[in-house]
């Protein structure tokens, strides 16, 4: 179905079924499933503020990781999750939320190349994922990341991807996040919402 031909409901109903395929997904040996991770990501970033696309990014970084999407467990010398991210977001909630969801892979690697103590503080399996992602960015991939006006926003994606791997925290599901998803695709179909 083309953008024309879809409708934002219908358009909502499908990214919420990715999410929710998402339940029970391992998180390639983090202590939470990919829901859980994602939801708690997202709350993170409404707790502190965020605008919202930076919400709804938060919420759809690991859409990849997603069976009714593309199931990529891994990511490869090729392609990194967030890449394919972008690929099926772009359509459905606009090219910046598409961009921050694909850049929280390089946003890593921009942290680690950058800030002496950040490799320290990854998760094991952060830390492993990273040579599969290129290992630390190059000075000229650093100036490539700064060019884009949203790349502080995709450094506080990273974050919140670093953090929301919480075991049993309470956060709200995805209804929370149904209006800002309206929104968002609303605008990128130019129906309004």
């Amino acid at each position: 179905m083309t953008g024309s031909a879809r409708s934002v409901e219908d358009t909502v109903q499908e990214i919420i079924a990715a999410c929710w395929s998402m339940t029970g997904l391992p998180y390639d040996g983090e202590p939470v499933d990919q829901l859980e991770h994602a939801l708690q990501c997202a709350w993170l970033a409404r707790t502190a503020g965020a605008e919202r696309d930076l919400v709804v990014a938060a919420l759809l970084h690991d859409i990849a990781r997603a069976p009714a999407v593309a199931g990529l467990a891994y990511d490869g010398p090729k392609e990194h999750h967030g890449e394919a991210a972008a690929r099926w977001l772009r359509p459905r909630v606009g090219r910046r939320i598409a961009w921050l969801a694909e850049q929280h892979v390089p946003a890593k690697r921009y942290l680690v190349a950058t800030e002496i103590d950040y490799h320290r503080w990854l998760s094991e399996v952060s830390a492993r994922t990273l040579v599969a992602q290129g290992g630390p960015m190059r000075d000229d991939e650093i100036t490539a990341f700064r060019s884009n006006a949203d790349w502080q926003l995709a450094v506080r994606l990273r974050d919140l991807d670093d953090r929301g791997k919480v075991p049993g925290a309470v956060v709200p599901g995805l209804d929370e996040y149904r209006e800002e998803l309206i929104q968002v695709v609303g605008e990128t179909l130019g129906q309004a919402p």
